[in-house]
């Protein structure tokens, strides 16, 4: 089963996951950052490689934890996202004027500079996580034939397959954060899951 946290920058995903590697049984947990985004190579054809490393640690009897700024949409588009045997989301948000200051607290990117781009990114998380319907332009690309963007692009605010839990680390300290994903985690495999090879969601 795999694992997304998802979400704009300076939310606590990567700390977070970092923090629950020792503390999640039988998991594999890594940041989408691991495998750096090469010139010349699509983000999206990177969520696929990610998704392939999910499904051998599934073959080995393992959940699979990725933190990303991926939105649930482009990993469900994965030419391989139809053989995991579970897909959950959930989003790390914070308050924006929090998310510039730990932005400028921490290095700067010079590929992701901090300005209004980084908030309007937020934004479409925020709403992504709500309605599959917001703003789809901003992540289908229809020059990756390969993917399956119409796995979920019919989808309507409210459909049950769309499950995506946002949690607000504005007033958190970074421990709290982990805390809280790991409760989410532990309580979503005891559930029925509904993107599974056996449901078809993806028809």
């Amino acid at each position: 089963m795999l694992f997304l946290i998802s979400g704009a920058a300076a939310t606590g995903k990567t700390s977070a996951v970092r923090i629950l590697k020792d503390k999640l049984d039988n998991f594999e947990c890594h940041d989408f950052d691991e495998t750096p985004v090469k010139d010349g190579t699509n983000r999206r054809e990177v969520n696929e490689k990610w998704v392939q490393k999910a499904l051998n640690a599934q073959e080995n009897g393992k959940d699979f934890l990725l933190s990303a700024h991926t939105p649930l949409g482009e990993l469900l588009a994965c030419p391989s996202a139809i053989k995991l045997y579970g897909i959950k989301c959930c989003v790390l948000d914070c308050h924006d004027y929090v998310r510039v200051e730990r932005y400028l607290a921490r290095v700067q990117s010079e590929e992701w500079p901090l300005g209004m781009d980084t908030l309007c990114w937020a934004v479409f998380h925020r709403m992504h996580a709500l309605d599959p319907q917001w703003e789809q332009r901003v992540i289908v690309d229809k020059e990756l034939p390969e993917f399956g963007w119409k796995r979920w692009t019919s989808w309507q605010k409210g459909d049950k397959r769309w499950d995506v839990k946002i949690i607000d680390t504005t007033k958190n300290e970074m421990e709290y954060t982990a805390k809280l994903v790991q409760d989410w985690i532990l309580e979503e495999k005891k559930k029925q899951q509904a993107l599974t090879p056996e449901t078809k969601w993806w028809l």
